[in-house]
């Protein structure tokens, strides 16, 4: 092995220690590619340092504009919203209303209705957002919904990659559609120059999942924008929880999403990309169009799958509780930010030391030695404690599970609850998108399921949201989530 082809190696090892899940495994195909490149071509370090040496490490200047965050009136939109219901005693009272989707087509038909529905502006920010069916559905509505007037804002982290690049591009040069990459690599089409010089800025990533309308109803979860995550992968199914939300905390999530937005790690993509030409934005909403005309049965019961939420809604009797919209400053991608600025401080502020009972599901469970200390803590007081995370078939990333197993044993004495989620789906009715397109999800041989959610309860309060209870969430990454004060939501999760 080169030396090179060692620090290569030695980068991707420190990914998989913090628990980088995504693209782990693009990254050691990665490392095979460079190294029979390197072996190949021996001047390639000569021109990557002198690449590095005319360029330098840091990013360009960001020149996007700081925008200010438009303001909200909940009372004046409730009636919209809420299918003309007066809610204006729950709102004074500074109460939220939620429903909970744990169901993978209430989960994108929500984001169908926030998307078809809102009259003046849509913004969304997200992890992965995949080039797929799921991720194309979204930006033709997302297209159709600026055609119509609304403001389309669009945050994704650049570890999504760029299979979306030609498309964001041309979406871009619509004037009521903005979009940026957060934490963008400099080098986006060769990656591992970043991960070899630039690695501690790249390695920390926003894992935020957000969708808000109107600025005054927003979904959050664990779902990020990839047909895994609906129940219409091929391969797979990621097991997951979300929550539709319209109150007060959709405010708190507002000023988030804005601050993020306005961040200086959150770049145009005019800047990156460069600008697109209006006859590309014709060419793709004729594509878009295209599709809607040639709509087989699948694509005609996916996009109908909006009007399954409004039923759900209006049928539903709506819950409301007190709720807090809680989210990592950016400042945790610089490794600066402050004590309060961390979203396990606040969510340990807002929902307190458990006294009766604490459920925790995690999809990555790593509780390192703190945490270890903290459940066991808790456990000498009597305090019922279950964890459910994914068993080592259901596991992703096998490496984790080796991690959680380190403490497994301890917890076990301590008296914690440990279940494991198994990969093997077992349904007694077909999917929607079973349905919808005629096929067999899972394909024959691969019927694997897998964890995602990130959800627990303390004493009758819930956190919904992006934060795993593993060092990545704590340390690295930038997650959000809701906490509902809510006894008859903490039942009907648990």
């Amino acid at each position: 092995m080169t030396g090179l082809q060692l620090i290569y190696s030695i980068v991707i090892l420190f990914a998989v220690s913090t628990f980088n899940i995504r693209y782990i495994k693009e990254k050691l195909d990665l490392i095979i590619h460079m190294n029979i490149f390197l072996m190949k071509n021996g001047k390639f370090l000569k021109i990557t340092t002198l690449i590095i040496l005319l360029t330098g490490c840091s990013l360009p200047m960001n020149e996007a504009q700081k925008q200010a965050q438009a303001s909200a009136d909940l009372k004046e939109n409730s009636a919209y919203w809420l299918h003309g219901k007066n809610f204006n005693t729950q709102l004074e009272q500074n109460l939220t209303a939620y429903l909970a989707l744990d169901d993978a087509f209430l989960s994108i038909a929500s984001r169908l209705h926030i998307i078809n529905k809102a009259k003046h502006s849509i913004d969304l920010q997200y992890y992965i957002w995949e080039n797929d069916s799921i991720g194309q559905l979204l930006l033709s509505e997302l297209l159709k919904a600026a055609d119509r007037g609304v403001k389309v804002r669009l945050l994704i982290d650049d570890q999504n990659g760029i299979q979306l690049d030609s498309t964001l591009k041309q979406l871009a040069q619509h004037p009521n559609f903005e979009i940026k990459l957060f934490n963008p690599y400099k080098f986006r089409k060769l990656r591992a120059i970043d991960y070899l010089f630039r690695f501690k800025n790249v390695n920390h990533r926003m894992h935020n999942k957000l969708i808000i309308g109107d600025g005054v109803i927003a979904v959050t979860g664990g779902r990020n924008i990839s047909r895994e995550y609906f129940d219409a992968s091929d391969q797979f199914q990621f097991t997951d929880l979300d929550i539709m939300f319209y109150g007060p905390s959709v405010l708190q999530a507002n000023q988030v999403f804005s601050t993020f937005w306005n961040d200086d790690l959150s770049y145009s993509v005019k800047q990156l990309l460069g600008a697109g030409s209006a006859e590309a934005l014709k060419e793709l909403r004729d594509k878009y169009e295209l599709d809607d005309l040639r709509k087989t049965q699948q694509e005609q019961k996916v996009y109908n799958a909006e009007k399954v939420i409004r039923d759900t809604l209006k049928s539903s009797a709506i819950h409301w509780a007190k709720a807090h919209f809680l989210a990592d400053s950016p400042n945790k991608i610089r490794a600066n930010a402050a004590e309060q600025e961390l979203i396990h401080t606040q969510i340990f502020k807002i929902m307190g030391q458990p006294k009766q009972h604490m459920d925790l599901v995690s999809a990555y469970f790593v509780p390192q030695k703190k945490g270890l200390k903290y459940l066991q803590s808790i456990q000498s007081q009597n305090v019922t404690t279950r964890v459910l995370t994914n068993s080592y078939l259901a596991n992703d990333v096998p490496v984790v599970h080796a991690f959680y197993q380190k403490y497994r044993k301890d917890l076990l004495q301590s008296g914690v609850q440990l279940y494991e989620f198994k990969p093997y789906i077992e349904r007694t009715k077909r999917t929607w998108y079973e349905v919808a397109t005629g096929n067999v999800i899972p394909a024959k041989n691969k019927n694997a399921s897998r964890l995602h959610a990130k959800f627990f309860d303390i004493d009758g309060m819930v956190f919904i949201g992006s934060f795993n209870f593993d060092p990545r969430s704590a340390y690295l990454n930038t997650e959000v989530g809701l906490v509902v004060e809510s006894q008859d939501l903490e039942n009907e999760i648990s």
